[in-house]
């Protein structure tokens, strides 16, 4: 929809500068934050599919981003020295997508924006 399309042109924006995708920067704040989770986490805390996932930690690791290793049926993601370079750049660029959206919308509408979209999520994640 519109209102999704206008979020994610701001998030591009301001991701660019980071040279990371904001969908990546989340990825990778995530693992700095908590080393050796399992691929399958990053999967559910983001409501993906753990096949997205995969790819996308394909390119982070291509990237020296990540490195994983394997653990039975569980795959384990860790933080490389350039994530956690990259993390200052990433609090930037969502810093300044907060900031950007919130000159446009105000800081109340978008605060009220952001708690009415958890609310829908959570109602729509409990019907399924």
């Amino acid at each position: 929809n519109a209102m999704a399309r206008s979020i994610s042109r701001i998030a591009d924006e301001e991701f660019a500068e980071a040279d990371i995708t904001p969908t990546q920067g989340f990825i990778v704040m995530t693992v700095v934050k908590r080393p050796g989770i399992r691929a399958g986490d990053i999967a559910k805390e983001m409501q993906l599919t753990p096949s997205t996932i995969t790819r996308m930690l394909d390119k982070l690791e291509e990237r020296g981003f990540v490195s994983r290793s394997s653990e039975g049926k569980s795959m384990l993601v860790y933080p490389t020295p350039d994530a956690i370079g990259a993390e200052q750049r990433i609090k930037t660029a969502w810093g300044k997508m907060y900031a950007r959206s919130t000159k446009i919308l105000g800081k109340e509408k978008g605060a009220a924006l952001v708690q009415d979209l958890i609310r829908a999520s959570t109602m729509l994640d409990q019907q399924a």
